[in-house]
């Protein structure tokens, strides 16, 4: 019996360097496979910068947020034969490529919270080249999708705009002469009753053959008026 105790302390020890080598070697596998290094983070920064901004409690309430959504219908002018022709409102294209701008000039007509009257005008601009940037839509008719960058400006009642900056993917409809455009979108700097309004959602596009498009956006944001 003595015999046994005076044998555990050895057996002790080794299990204990056992679990030290387990331990060094699993904290050194995973640190070899960490989920983001400092420089392949989505959005950038530093490891140091985003734990420094994640410990920091808020100084301020946060603001109430509202729903909203808005839908409208306007006349469509395309500018094929004027490449990157949105440029005049801010939606650059990539240097060597074609961009087309839709312009669609209309009113609002229906929605939830204050944006559900007065004009709009939506200027999107979609990079058709190269071929390389192009991408089937899953209709397997030979249609092609495309990414595009937009702005919906909205005038209600109030004479104050607000500013929807947008970017998704604009496809050929299952005939050439329509089309569709799905994308999310954040308030931009906006005027009026709307200038400290921030908020995000998704906005559709369509496109007929008569040349009538439809939007329709949904969204939550604070500081709606």
């Amino acid at each position: 019996m003595l015999k046994r105790w005076r044998n555990l302390p050895q057996a002790g020890v080794g299990l204990l360097g056992l679990a030290l080598v387990m331990s060094l070697t699993l904290n050194a596998d995973a640190a070899s496979h960490s989920f983001a290094h400092e420089s392949d983070m989505l959005f950038g920064g530093t490891a140091a910068e985003i734990n420094a901004s994640g410990s920091s409690p808020a100084t301020t309430p946060l603001p109430s947020v509202q729903e909203f959504s808005s839908a409208g219908s306007g006349v469509v002018s395309s500018t094929r034969a004027t490449p990157n022709a949105c440029t005049g409102v801010g939606l650059t294209c990539n240097t060597g490529d074609t961009c087309q701008c839709v312009t669609v000039t209309g009113n609002v007509t229906d929605g939830v919270g204050p944006l559900f009257q007065g004009p709009f005008v939506f200027y999107l601009s979609v990079d058709t080249s190269p071929a390389a940037r192009q991408y089937n839509d899953g209709n397997n008719a030979g249609q092609k999708c495309f990414f595009a960058t937009g702005v919906l400006a909205e005038t209600p009642g109030s004479g104050a705009t607000i500013n929807f900056i947008t970017a998704g993917a604009g496809c050929n409809a299952i005939d050439n002469a329509s089309g569709l455009y799905s994308g999310g979108f954040v308030i931009g700097p906006s005027t009026g009753g709307f200038s400290g309004a921030a908020g995000a959602g998704m906005l559709g596009f369509g496109i007929n053959a008569s040349g009538i498009g439809i939007f329709d956006l949904k969204g939550a944001a604070s500081d709606i008026n």
